[in-house]
């Protein structure tokens, strides 16, 4: 409730934007240095190709990855909350002459997005920005086309280790046992996969080898209803 109340009252259509310039431009120099394209070339074997796909770069940021994937010959497109990241993804779309789809809003905010038409939903760092676990697990999901890949890289709560402050430890708590989200509190170790389970998903590989990230792979179902 708290985190969609901060949602209606900083909106970015009215210019709020939650990165700082500065920072932000340091971590995009940093991100951009460092696209696996280890990991791309495996989606790219998921998924028969990336030519002609349809992505969506959900929590894009600076958009390296947006550009890559692009730069691969799939459509995608970015969204994320942050005008900045968005001029700073468009200004390396541009050097690399790649054409992205822009979209900007909330985790949450994808109304002008077709549902059950993305071949590959590409998330990663950033799903403890949603309001809700279940809810975007769910909608996920739902943007999906039949047979799609959801791809999520995810730090989960032991990503802090011990420097977890005491309200940040009870924040963690209510949100892991409630799903009372108060802030960004990120889930337990091997939380994200269990939101999955009553989804029409056909199949969930997970890589648990960094105790501090949760990397999940989730197919969606085939013979689900495009329009479902």
């Amino acid at each position: 409730m708290i985190n969609w109340l901060h949602s209606k009252l900083h909106r970015p259509e009215k210019g709020w934007d939650p990165v700082d310039p500065v920072w932000a431009q340091e971590y995009a120099a940093a991100e951009w240095q460092m696209v696996d394209n280890a990991l791309l070339d495996k989606l790219e074997a998921q998924l028969g190709g990336l030519r002609g796909k349809r992505i969506l770069d959900m929590g894009a940021g600076a958009g390296q990855y947006s550009v890559a994937l692009a730069q691969r010959g799939a459509h995608v497109t970015w969204h994320d909350i942050s005008h900045t990241y968005q001029r700073i993804a468009q200004q390396k779309a541009a050097v690399a002459k790649v054409n992205l789809h822009w979209s900007l809003g909330y985790l949450e905010e994808t109304q002008a997005l077709q549902p059950a038409s993305f071949d590959l939903i590409f998330n990663r760092i950033c799903w403890y920005y949603c309001q809700n676990d279940k809810a975007f697990a769910k909608q996920l999901c739902g943007l999906l086309a039949p047979g799609g890949l959801l791809y999520i890289h995810a730090p989960n709560s032991q990503f802090h280790g011990d420097t977890l402050s005491t309200s940040a430890q009870w924040r963690t708590v209510l949100n892991a046992g409630m799903g009372i989200k108060i802030g960004h509190p990120m889930l337990p170790p091997r939380g994200i996969a269990t939101l999955f389970a009553d989804l029409p998903i056909s199949k969930l590989e997970a890589d648990y080898r960094d105790p501090r990230n949760d990397v999940i792979w989730v197919w969606k179902a085939s013979d689900v209803s495009r329009t479902s």
